[in-house]
């Protein structure tokens, strides 16, 4: 069994899925890839993606039937662009953390300094969530200095990288560091960080593969289900 835990499948709510259509045929592809169990993460970030939370709840429970029917059970949650507001957003509801959990998906942009993300990972965990960084391939900080996320880890923080990056879709920087990372043992999960059925689908089967291969059946288990679970049994 496969978790994805960062997954844009719910249709008409961001750059994700765009209809009902669009959301059951990547579900069907995900049922081909062993994936029992998914928590959709729209995009919240300020001045782009504006989180409609009432129509992501209603869309939601529409999907949540045609995924009953393919043996997926799916769970909701907020890929959130950090800004100062995080907190206040998440108690309030505003933006939803990880299928309920006390985990929430975090995201910056590509020159937000190491500083930065070490400050607002203190302040939600000093509040109570766990910040799962979302695809830390992406950053520059860390790509400069990988054991960065190490360092982050220690502070509370679960790491997240994308299977594509794993898999050398996503440019050839960005797999050297995901092997450099993954070597070293500074993952915690990867996801699939799905978008549609082209460009974005969603390609973890492949990718478990070639962990198991490459760092061994134990760590691919801890990174597509072990760890994955642990968030959505708020451990």
């Amino acid at each position: 069994m496969i978790i994805d835990i960062h997954n844009h499948t719910l249709f008409g709510v961001d750059d994700g899925a765009q209809s009902m259509d669009e959301s059951v045929e990547m579900l069907v592809a995900a049922r081909e890839q062993d994936i029992r169990k998914i928590i959709l993460t729209p995009h919240y970030r300020r001045g782009m993606f504006s989180y409609p939370l009432e129509k992501i709840k209603e869309n939601f429970e529409k999907l949540k039937v045609e995924a009953a029917g393919l043996d997926i059970e799916l769970y909701l949650g907020c890929e959130y662009h950090v800004n100062s507001e995080i907190v206040e957003h998440v108690q309030s509801g505003r933006c939803l953390t990880l299928g309920g959990s006390d985990y929430i998906l975090t995201e910056y942009s590509y020159q937000t300094e190491y500083s930065a993300m070490v400050e607002y990972t203190n302040r939600l965990f000093s509040c109570g969530y766990i910040p799962v960084i979302a695809h830390v391939e992406r950053y520059q900080c860390m790509q400069k200095k990988p054991v960065l996320c190490a360092e982050l880890a220690n502070k509370g923080a679960l790491i997240q990288i994308n299977a594509d990056s794993v898999l050398g879709r996503a440019g050839f920087s960005a797999k050297q560091f995901c092997k450099k990372v993954l070597k070293n043992g500074w993952v915690d999960i990867v996801a699939s960080d799905a978008h549609n059925l082209t460009d974005r689908a969603c390609n973890l089967k492949e990718c478990r593969a070639y962990i198991e291969k490459k760092y061994g059946s134990e760590y691919a288990k801890l990174l597509f289900c072990d760890n994955p679970m642990r968030i959505l049994e708020n451990r």
